[in-house]
């Protein structure tokens, strides 16, 4: 078997690239061409509403990611950044529209869980909706590529022939439904559960939280999956000389992908060093204080837009850590449990891994001698200076642009003989 030493981030572009329409303003199309429909099998009514004499429909997913006042259509904006628009609720209006009575919260409640079953559903049937032609390529990775994937798509397998084996879905398949994985990345932390102890609009800003924490992706949830994947078919970091960026767009809501990737195929491993000295600060939990981050963050219309004091910040950070490592050992665990299954290990050896189930791969990063280079696709100018503040914001100098893919990927390739 030849050794890992390159790996390979596939975004959206590359199935775009291959002439798959898989741009988000393909999903607008696919939502408003299919909602109602989609409603009626989820068995939620639509709402009707008059507006200069012209009668409107809509669905619970205008209700709360639109203006709640005046719910007739989502923006271009909205399908344009998607995922991160997920975060981008107006939860002052939505207090306002809903109320605060116990009825009213009632129905906060449920127009929020309709939302997001509604767009998850549009969303994986748009997914799966997507046909692939089986167009062989004229060319095929090399053997020494492990594939990143944030794609739904099997295009890899289907036309370059890559081995599934050396693919990590981050976000899931299409073909399976309940694997598919999407949404912003700026809500981790659990919902404030002081708020939910309260009545009235405190109430509502816990339902609103519950809603942002529902449609976030949990990139560190997914960060300890990959790295599961990445020890479990033996690629150590420190092997890694080559990273290739294909057709991804460095959005903030990934972000937190590409700084884990910088950090432990670098000299200087810094992964969570700023989260380490956080936690021996033992900041105790203040539920006033989360009270009033969540009321400066979500509540008052004329306070949303001022920064939030740092000591606020540290403390909603606080309790995220260590939500966040419960999440992990579970996730951990999980992982150990299906290998011992497929594997059939004994249960003395099960026991033996189970007490290591705090286990931190990453920290067990052997010193590496220089940074891994990074080769970067790019698709326009604004792209490419986007890319070069991303880079910056990650600390990495040695990294070169392509303006195509086709250019990006000449030395990872070799062309079929006929």
């Amino acid at each position: 078997m030849e050794k890992i030493d390159t790996l390979v981030i596939i975004g959206n572009g590359f199935d775009i690239w291959q002439n798959i329409k898989t741009q988000f303003s393909e999903f607008e199309k696919y939502y408003n061409q299919h909602k109602y429909e989609i409603i009626e099998k989820l068995k939620i009514p639509r709402y009707t509403c008059e507006y200069n004499s012209r009668k409107y429909n809509f669905t619970d997913v205008e209700l709360i990611f639109g203006d709640p006042f005046e719910p007739y259509s989502l923006d271009t904006d909205f399908w344009n950044t998607f995922e991160s628009s997920l975060a981008d609720i107006d939860s002052y209006n939505i207090n306002l529209y809903f109320g605060k009575s116990k009825n009213d919260l009632k129905l906060m409640k449920k127009s929020m869980s309709n939302a997001g079953r509604i767009l998850k559903e549009a969303f994986c049937r748009w997914i799966l909706s997507l046909k692939i032609e089986n167009l062989k390529s004229k060319f095929r990775f090399k053997k020494n590529c492990f594939f990143i994937n944030f794609n739904y798509t099997d295009t890899l397998s289907k036309r370059f022939g890559v081995d599934e084996d050396n693919i990590c879905y981050i976000h899931g398949q299409a073909k399976d439904k309940d694997s598919i994985v999407f949404g912003h990345s700026f809500h981790p932390e659990e919902p404030n559960k002081y708020l939910y102890q309260l009545k009235g609009r405190f109430k509502g800003l816990y339902l609103i939280e519950n809603m942002l924490y529902a449609c976030d992706k949990h990139v560190r949830d997914n960060i300890t999956c990959l790295a599961m994947e990445l020890s479990l078919s033996l690629i150590k970091p420190e092997d890694i000389k080559h990273i290739y960026v294909l057709g991804h767009s460095f959005g903030s809501v990934d972000f937190e992908y590409f700084k884990y990737l910088k950090s432990i195929t670098s000299v200087n491993n810094e992964l969570y060093k700023e989260e380490d000295e956080l936690k021996k600060l033992k900041i105790p939990e203040n539920p006033y204080l989360r009270i009033q981050y969540s009321v400066m963050k979500y509540g008052k219309d004329l306070l949303r837009n001022q920064k939030i004091p740092y000591e606020l910040e540290m403390i909603v950070k606080n309790c995220y850590l260590k939500e966040q490592a419960k999440r992990d050992e579970f996730i951990i665990k999980e992982y150990l449990d299906g290998l011992f299954s497929v594997f059939d290990i004994d249960k003395r050896n099960k026991k033996h891994y189970q007490r290591k189930k705090t286990y931190d791969f990453n920290k067990h990063i052997k010193k590496r001698k220089k940074d891994a280079k990074w080769h970067i696709s790019y698709f326009s100018d604004t792209d490419k200076k986007h890319i070069k503040k991303v880079m910056k914001m990650l600390k990495c100098k040695d990294y070169e642009l392509f303006n195509s893919i086709d250019e990006t990927i000449k030395p990872i390739i070799i062309k079929k003989e006929n």
